[in-house]
């Protein structure tokens, strides 16, 4: 092949990539609430907050190119598995950690096992269609038992709150987007 036939090549391929992709304004707009898909809203108007569920979802463009809400509700549950191994992760490192004060490792044992276990309830073989949000739940309450033992044991380490408030705020996808599955097989 020669150098002429490589550059048309390459020159095509970068006009089609030049044509096809969104300009920085419109991959913004795509982005806000206000231009937020069908599909995608549905799964998030039962959210506790709309932005944020929004905000995650387009986050992630398998999302977006979703055929349908069952897709969408596919993505939004593996979005929260992940954030909820990394919340687990999170206390692992605690754990781990060299100046982690030794009688709290513990509770900082059973709240890693805790979010690891709440990752298991994000997917849909495990959510049953008329039970879950009941389902998804038990998630929510493994991270209160977290919270709960953490509170026994007097653990004060001043990155926890935000690491479990995060963790909440990602629950609530998962909590829509199993309402939104309940909704589906009613």
């Amino acid at each position: 092949m020669g150098s002429s036939n490589r550059t048309l090549i390459f020159a095509t391929i970068f006009l089609y990539l030049l044509l096809h992709f969104p300009s920085q304004t419109e991959a913004r707009g795509l982005k806000s609430p206000a231009k937020c898909p069908k599909l995608l809203s549905q799964v998030c108007k039962t959210s506790q907050n709309y932005a944020f569920c929004v905000r995650v979802l387009m986050s992630n463009p398998l999302t977006l190119l979703a055929p349908n809400t069952k897709g969408i509700v596919v993505n939004a549950l593996d979005i929260v598995r992940k954030e909820s191994m990394k919340t687990s992760k999170f206390f692992d490192g605690l754990v781990n950690g060299k100046g982690t004060v030794p009688a709290f490792k513990p509770a900082l044992k059973e709240c890693a096992s805790d979010f690891k276990k709440a990752s298991g309830l994000m997917n849909l073989k495990v959510l049953e269609g008329d039970f879950a949000t009941m389902d998804v739940n038990y998630a929510l309450d493994d991270a209160r038992s977290c919270e709960t033992k953490l509170s026994m044991d007097e653990v004060n380490i001043k990155s926890i709150p935000a690491a479990i408030k995060n963790w909440k705020n990602f629950y609530a996808v998962a909590n829509a987007a199993a309402l939104t599955l309940e909704n589906l097989q009613n």
